[in-house]
């Protein structure tokens, strides 16, 4: 009887230790799928910017404080925009190829370029709306605005017709606690803001406040279907907001910049972009 325990308790102890030293190696063989030796790189290109920015097309954006170099995914054609005479430029929706907003956040001012970086003859002057502390904007679905106007608390749509639309009032009341945030986006599936300290803020198109994604240390994000992308630190990584598998898609301490399509990944590094494919 005691030889047949002792037999048991072997078993178990060898069990034991085959799984401890087994999950280490599983957790590796994620990381390493996950990393860049399986990106296929498509080209690397010279560039003079430290923003970079993709459309839906797969257009990229390279960007500095006063203009914008835009090269087509389809025929390799360059367009340049000089925004000198408006100052610098703070960020680019670039969500609608064909309508992209430029916003330049110390002039309180809103622009918008044609597929050939043309400037439109729209501009939004955001304190003739009473929005003079705009922390963060990006481009509606509608062709309007979206504006979270830092003083007032309150985020406020405009429409293509230069109306007001939406009005929410009083946001951090409604979220329960203080908010800043640094970059916003809309989507179909809804209206999205990131706070760094606290995490993505999901509203629906209508302005209404869904739920909170808490991701923190977020510099930058994009979504698709139903896919955030984002970077945090020197990592790209990729939530999927139904199953909310997390995955890395990219590691690199040099990195400057990224933007992200659903096929391809856009690194910006020092005077050189990366363009990667990504892996279905």
């Amino acid at each position: 009887m005691r030889s047949f325990l002792l037999i048991i308790s072997t078993i178990i102890l060898s069990s034991f230790l085959l799984c401890t030293s087994v999950s280490p190696t599983i957790t590796n063989s994620i990381s390493n799928n996950d990393s860049l030796n399986n990106l296929e790189l498509i080209k690397t290109i010279k560039v003079q910017g430290n923003k970079i920015y993709s459309d839906p097309l797969e257009n990229y954006y390279i960007a500095t404080q006063n203009s914008i170099w835009k090269t087509s995914s389809q025929n390799n054609n360059n367009f340049v925009f000089s925004a000198k005479k408006s100052g610098n430029i703070n960020y680019i929706d670039a969500g609608d190829p064909m309508k992209i907003l430029v916003f330049y956040k110390d002039l309180s001012l809103i622009t918008f370029l044609d597929n050939f970086l043309a400037e439109e003859s729209l501009n939004i002057q955001l304190l003739d709306f009473n929005l003079d502390q705009a922390e963060v904007v990006c481009k509606s679905l509608n062709n309007g605005i979206w504006v979270y106007e830092a003083k007032q608390d309150k985020l406020v749509k405009i429409n293509n017709n230069l109306q007001q639309e939406i009005e929410i009032l009083n946001v951090q009341r409604m979220l329960g606690e203080a908010f800043a945030p640094k970059q916003m986006l809309e989507r179909t599936s809804g209206l999205y803001l990131n706070d760094p300290e606290k995490g993505i803020f999901v509203f629906d198109n209508y302005g209404a406040f869904l739920r909170k994604i808490p991701e923190t240390n977020i510099s930058k994000f994009n979504v698709f279907e139903n896919v955030i992308a984002f970077r945090k630190g020197n990592e790209i990584n990729t939530l999927n907001t139904k199953t909310l598998e997390l995955n890395r898609v990219y590691s690199d301490s040099t990195m400057t910049d990224f933007s992200i399509s659903e096929k391809k990944l856009f690194i910006l590094n020092g005077d050189s972009l990366h363009i990667y494919k990504l892996n279905p």
